[in-house]
């Protein structure tokens, strides 16, 4: 089974896929991970992709494709995927199809995570972060249990510059600008499936199993 999870910031997108991936045994495709990880290692598309980000250049799509089929390359055919945050934009789209073909794969749903704009908003800049620790807080959802500071390091929490409310906003734009022609284009192939991402994550898990057969 091979899954495209389509989500904007703050729509649960990421703790779906890891239940998805416990839960059927995927192996998960995240084109951050994927940067990592080639930087890390400094592969030659690692190399490639530095070369960019040093001088403050976006990363071509082509770079990230090729890290992607070099991803799909390695993975057995009797593993399914689910892809989180690739593809991006209707040409990274197309580039999937070809890369799924050429590795005997096809997707069997995309999912739409549906989410209002100000649930993000409220969502995204009600969080607080421990830099050292990594753990992250909501004000309201999941305080901690000392306010503004963690309860595993004690260390003061903060509010990432990328959580600001015109941060959000602007980041939401780029989401729906790249994503209503991403929609278009799984729809008119009858794979898109669109879930309200504005239940508890629990519901939203079960909604989810439920479009692929129920468990």
């Amino acid at each position: 089974m091979n899954i495209l999870l389509i989500g904007a910031p703050g729509s649960g997108k990421g703790s779906q896929a890891a239940k998805l991936i416990a839960k059927k045994n995927l192996k998960h495709l995240s084109t951050g991970e994927l940067f990592r990880k080639n930087l890390k290692d400094n592969t030659e598309l690692g190399q490639l992709a530095k070369s960019y980000i040093d001088q403050g250049k976006l990363v071509p799509d082509q770079v990230t494709n090729d890290m992607v089929n070099v991803f799909l390359q390695n993975i057995p055919l009797e593993k399914g995927v689910i892809f989180d945050g690739f593809p991006r934009n209707l040409p990274q789209a197309v580039a999937l199809d070809q890369m799924l073909n050429e590795t005997g794969r096809a997707l069997d749903w995309v999912i739409f995570l549906e989410i209002s704009d100000d649930q993000v908003v409220s969502r995204l800049s009600g969080r607080l972060w421990a830099p050292q620790s990594g753990c992250v807080y909501h004000i309201k959802n999941d305080p901690p249990r000392r306010a503004g500071f963690c309860d595993h390091s004690g260390e003061e929490l903060i509010t990432r510059s990328d959580d600001k409310e015109e941060v959000i906003r602007s980041r939401l734009k780029v989401f729906h600008d790249n994503s209503q022609t991403l929609l278009s284009y799984y729809k008119k192939r009858g794979l898109l499936k669109r879930l309200s991402a504005e239940c508890p994550p629990e519901e939203l898990f079960h909604r989810i199993l439920q479009v692929l057969g129920g468990s």
